[in-house]
């Protein structure tokens, strides 16, 4: 059950990747920054059998750690096994290098106040949940990438998230379910947003506020098709009604087994998504009754999907980019509000 997520310039590891022999080899093309979810003595990064530094103090350093160029360091687990950890290496030619990088920890979230474009978070949580955005937000943003600060922007990578207006970007709580996430806020200047650590269930459900729904580890890119972060929930189940005077719908789906599938009905409108293809449509009612359900069968199927139940006196909502009609141009998907079951 290998985990391992590759971007251009940077990798992602996580315990799968180690499962069995407990090291993985990893390359710094030029010198590195690595960046950890979080401390502990026992995974260490190592270098011809010695210790270069352990997880403690890269999960310290302010900034991320810096490696010199090799090929030849190892990521070893050397106390309990299967030990979760998010291990994110970046090389210095990469996009945005030296962005921040946050974990969020049990009963302590980051309230993030800065003036850089872009924040990454590392989780080995269910999911994390973002709330309290502010900001002056140029149309479209703020976004959410299951990427790091690296590939945020990348043109093969789509957001998960994207605000359709201020209003929206402040009443949102996006909870998403994957290891890696990078806040891309469309500017550099005062901004700010809080990431805490929660279960992937009961995202935030109103009228006007944003949730998004993805299989859990979802990606996102086209380059890496297939690769997902690890997650242990394999399952989605949601059933709600909310009233509402409308709805607006976008997905993108990649399933892997011909016996996989999403099964999202809207008030008698039933709908089953199976293989690769994308959904959108705009539903006119006061009243939805919504059900949404998928079993991973698949490790490398994917899927993501964003709704938008909103009122006639909600801001317009505003779209920059338009959602392809395969995986390889990705959804930015039409803003959400659902309120999730997963397990």
């Amino acid at each position: 059950d290998c985990a391992l997520v590759s971007f251009p310039y940077s990798q992602v590891y996580q315990a799968p990747d180690i499962t069995g022999t407990n090291k993985a080899n990893f390359k710094c093309k030029n010198t590195c920054k690595v960046y950890v979810d979080g401390p502990t003595a026992d995974i260490i990064v190592t270098k011809n059998g010695q210790t270069i530094v352990t997880f403690n103090i890269i999960a310290s350093a302010n900034g991320g750690f810096e490696l010199a160029a090799s090929d030849e360091y190892m990521i070893e687990n050397r106390g309990e096994p299967n030990r979760d950890f998010v291990f994110y290496v970046v090389d210095s030619k990469a996009p945005n290098y030296g962005s921040p990088v946050f974990a969020p920890q049990v009963m302590l979230g980051i309230a993030f106040k800065g003036s850089s474009r872009y924040a990454t978070f590392l989780s080995s949580f269910e999911a994390i949940e973002f709330s309290s955005f502010a900001g002056t937000y140029p149309d479209g943003y703020p976004r959410i990438y299951a990427t790091g600060f690296d590939a945020a922007g990348d043109e093969r990578c789509q957001p998960v998230y994207q605000a359709r207006s201020q209003y929206n970007a402040e009443k949102s709580w996006p909870t998403i379910p994957t290891a890696l996430l990078t806040v891309d806020f469309g500017f550099e200047g005062a901004h700010t947003v809080s990431a805490n650590p929660v279960k992937a269930a009961d995202p935030m459900k109103a009228t006007g506020v944003t949730t998004v729904y993805t299989s859990p580890g979802y990606v996102g890119c086209s380059f890496n098709n297939g690769q997902n972060y690890h997650s242990t929930v394999s399952q989605v189940i949601e059933q709600f009604t909310l009233a509402a005077d409308r709805l607006d719908v976008e997905t993108v789906y990649d399933l892997k087994s011909n016996v996989e599938g999403i099964q999202f009905n809207v008030n008698d409108k039933k709908n089953l998504f199976v293989g690769t293809n994308s959904y959108s449509e705009h539903y006119s009612k006061d009243t939805f009754a919504v059900l949404l359900s998928w079993y991973k069968i698949a490790a490398g199927s994917s899927w993501a999907m964003q709704l938008d139940f909103g009122t006639d006196v909600d801001p317009p909502i505003i779209t920059t980019t338009k959602i392809g009609s395969s995986l390889s141009v990705l959804p930015t998907l039409s803003v959400v509000i659902v309120q999730a079951l997963l397990r």
